[in-house]
């Protein structure tokens, strides 16, 4: 697992590449709370590519609410 802290938040993720296709799952956290819980299949090609989707999942996450 690895771990990443933005805007108040820690992100833990995880990613595998099997067969040439990565797959991730993630949470978010704030203090103790899980905030949110997800998985998606990634377009990335390499680690740190990975990383930038999953933070970019999360912010998407943890963002503020569009009124309905």
């Amino acid at each position: 697992m690895k771990k990443i802290e933005f805007d108040g938040y820690l992100l833990v993720y995880l990613a595998d590449n099997i067969g040439g296709l990565w797959k991730g799952s993630f949470a978010v956290l704030k203090g103790r709370t899980e905030i949110t819980r997800g998985s998606l299949p990634l377009s990335a090609g390499s680690e740190e590519a990975v990383q930038a989707e999953i933070l970019a999942a999360a912010r998407r996450c943890t963002g503020p609410r569009l009124a309905a």
